[in-house]
């Protein structure tokens, strides 16, 4: 069956943006704007005593746009368009600053090395967070988020200065190996048209090192070659490869999920299979989130380990190893070990070639956890307008004095979306072992259902 593409540069109006010398640029500058004043907004600002800690992050403009708005809509933006995030990332636009200043002082920079090429320092630094979540409540507190988003330009603007060729992006952006991950199917990918174009092309602009340092129209600062892409792992959908084609020959095309023409990997790297299997713990800890019952039992374990242990007060960092590390193991064992069983293989390998697979489940069930969350803050969001502190709103609310918002969208029918995604994520992920690893097809359906069974077991306590 014929693929369907469109190349959206055969629109005019949005060709000429895309062509716009400030494009990225002034959409960059315009969210690093937002960066800063939430990050002042929220400096200093802890919850009110005698508040639920929720009830305040969800009154609070500051975590209420990170975390209730943003990070959800972030994940849906992941799966369905890849890295076009990255297009409009002020951490991309403060490093890339960065590293022209560096230049400019004749600072030598260093070239990424191999092991921070590989996404190992990524897999590090997205479990640091996660821990932060959950052992100080990082996603609730206003003044943790702000020394968050602080921490996050200032390590962009050093990796600038120290390193070359969009390294934050490359090794040090702790959501870059989630975006990798959940980004491979996206719908909108930069691709080149005509092959003949590209091989009869003697300009190379997309390409040569000496067209890098442009302000506009430069080679891919990634070092990718856009005249091979096939790919929507590593693309920030920047735009330069499009400026700089001298044959016009690069399209930013919107197609159908998944195509059978993109590139598959038929085993993940370490650092990316790591990563996922860090994600499908979170993951299944945050759709307990949305049922007290399916909560209770997911931390039965870590909380019987505080109460013999006489470590209460580090339940939350307890919590976060269990969804972070022992779960995933446990997890992990199974579903690998139902491939290196039948196969004779090791488990190493099990994993490795069951991650980008379950990576497509893992999204899907996230895409579920990120719809119930934004449907119920986004009612919240009038408020933290008028009230960017959020104590007055937060006090108002637990003393009824005023209705707590009702969420856009209702818990039964955030599940039913739930179900239905779920359903397409499995069937994509034997589709893409289908396509990466066509001989562990039968042995690889078994771990899919499994894991897809579990989070639909979960979604089905909600409400």
């Amino acid at each position: 069956m014929r693929e369907v593409e469109f190349d959206l540069l055969s629109v005019r109006p949005l060709k000429t943006l895309i062509l716009w010398r400030g494009f990225p640029y002034v959409f960059q500058a315009l969210t690093l704007i937002a960066f800063l004043l939430l990050a002042y907004i929220g400096f200093g600002v802890f919850p009110t005593e005698g508040i639920n800690a929720k009830l305040f992050a969800k009154s609070n403009l500051v975590t209420l746009v990170i975390w209730g708005l943003w990070w959800p809509a972030m994940i849906w933006t992941a799966v369905l368009a890849g890295r076009a995030w990255c297009m409009i990332c002020p951490l991309e636009f403060v490093s890339n600053l960065s590293e022209r200043l560096a230049r400019r002082l004749g600072i030598e920079q260093r070239s990424l090395g191999q092991w921070l090429r590989s996404g190992a320092l990524m897999v590090l630094l997205y479990f640091a967070i996660q821990m932060l979540v959950s052992g100080v409540g990082l996603h609730r507190v206003p003044a943790y988020t702000s020394f968050f988003l602080i921490g996050l330009l200032a390590s962009a603007i050093v990796v600038g200065f120290v390193f070359k060729d969009r390294a934050f992006c490359r090794a040090f952006c702790p959501v870059g190996l989630l975006l990798n991950a959940y980004g491979r199917g996206g719908m909108l990918a930069v691709r080149p048209g005509s092959s003949a174009a590209c091989s009869s092309c003697a300009d190379k602009g997309c390409l040569i090192a000496s067209n890098r340092n442009k302000v506009d129209g430069r080679s891919c600062p990634s070092l990718l070659n856009p005249s091979r892409l096939n790919s929507n792992k590593d693309c920030l959908v920047c735009g330069q490869c499009i400026k700089s084609c001298a044959p016009d020959n690069m399209q930013l095309v919107l197609r159908q999920p998944f195509p059978e023409k993109d590139a598959r990997e038929p085993l993940a790297s370490w650092p990316l299979t790591l990563f996922i299997m860090l994600a499908s713990g979170f993951v299944t800890s945050e759709l307990t989130a949305e049922s007290s019952i399916a909560q209770a039992a997911f931390v039965w374990i870590p909380e019987h380990i505080a109460d013999i242990l006489r470590l209460s007060h580090y339940l939350g960092w307890l919590e976060g190893i269990w969804a972070l590390v022992l779960f995933p193991a446990v997890l992990w064992l199974l579903l690998g070990g139902m491939i290196a069983l039948f196969r004779r293989t090791s488990i190493g390998d099990a994993w490795r070639r069951l991650a980008l697979p379950i990576a497509v489940i893992v999204s899907a069930a996230h895409m579920s956890k990120a719809l119930a969350k934004f449907t119920s803050w986004a009612g919240f969001f009038p408020h933290a307008l008028t009230d960017p502190l959020g104590t007055k709103t937060a006090m108002d609310i637990a003393s009824h004095a005023v209705p707590s918002p009702e969420p856009l969208v209702n818990i039964h029918v955030a599940s039913g979306i739930a179900f239905g995604l779920l359903l397409v994520g499995t069937l994509l992920a034997l589709r893409e072992v289908r396509l990466a690893n066509p001989t562990y097809l039968r042995v690889h359906a078994a771990p899919k259902f499994a894991l897809a069974g579990l989070f639909v077991i979960i979604i089905m306590a909600w409400g």
